[in-house]
């Protein structure tokens, strides 16, 4: 599985699962173009990449609800490193909540915005870089609460569910490239966050790490078959 030399964009770089997959793609020698909004988490985060890499990352500061910024964000991709190869699609925002009927319109509004406009928005311009050259990665990464929603996740799973519809579509409109667009469907991955949780059973979910190795092997030549699939990532929950 040979990433050396690759491009990727990853968005929502400050989090748990951004971190240590920047690490890895880094240490596979990709070229690795790091979106983040939360600033005090992509300092905590930043801090965390060794000196080794410089040179060999960028970061941009962007609001993925923003057409303009996302755009400014490929763009930047392209310009400093010459192409797009993969997108990783990380940003997201988990709300637990009342029942549907009693979901403010406001809140269900920023959950499609955070959730499912910036996934689109990504793929979009994306892909107007990887389109030049007919080839390309792309993950996005629905929950696995779109697959049963329920209260108290339910406008939650609303949000997160178009990401599937979302790959399907995508994998009609690119089968005659090598563009290929998979979903990463996780249960519950194992962050700090995630142990202080109600019922939180770390030695049953999926280690940060473990997802890191897939989309390496999706991301290589060896993952050019696999499109249009949702890879449940589920661990033992």
């Amino acid at each position: 599985m040979n990433l050396k030399g690759k491009v990727a964009v990853i968005t929502g770089a400050e989090g748990s699962l951004g971190r240590e997959v920047t690490k890895r793609f880094l240490a596979e020698g990709v070229k690795v173009v790091l979106g983040w909004y939360a600033l005090e988490a992509w300092k905590e985060a930043k801090g965390l990449i060794p000196s080794d890499y410089k040179g060999q990352f960028l970061d941009v500061s962007v609001d993925a609800t923003k057409e303009e910024q996302v755009e400014n964000l490929m763009k930047k991709a392209k310009e400093t490193f010459g192409s797009i190869d993969i997108l990783l699609h990380m940003v997201g925002l988990f709300h637990a909540g009342g029942k549907i009927w009693e979901t403010d319109a406001k809140l269900f509004e920023r959950l499609m915005d955070v959730n499912l406009k910036t996934t689109f928005l990504c793929c979009k311009h994306a892909l107007k870089i990887m389109l030049e050259r007919g080839r390309g990665r792309i993950l996005v990464f629905p929950p696995k609460v779109v697959l049963s929603p329920r209260p108290p996740f339910s406008a939650y799973a609303v949000s997160e569910a178009g990401l599937t519809a979302l790959v399907f579509a995508l994998r009609e409109e690119l089968k005659d490239t090598q563009i290929t667009v998979n979903a990463i469907m996780p249960s519950v991955i194992d962050t700090l966050n995630t142990r202080e949780m109600p019922f939180a059973e770390a030695e049953k979910g999926v280690k940060t790490w473990e997802i890191a190795d897939l989309l390496c092997f999706l991301c290589s030549d060896e993952g050019n078959p696999i499109s249009g699939s949702i890879l449940k990532v589920f661990g033992k929950k």
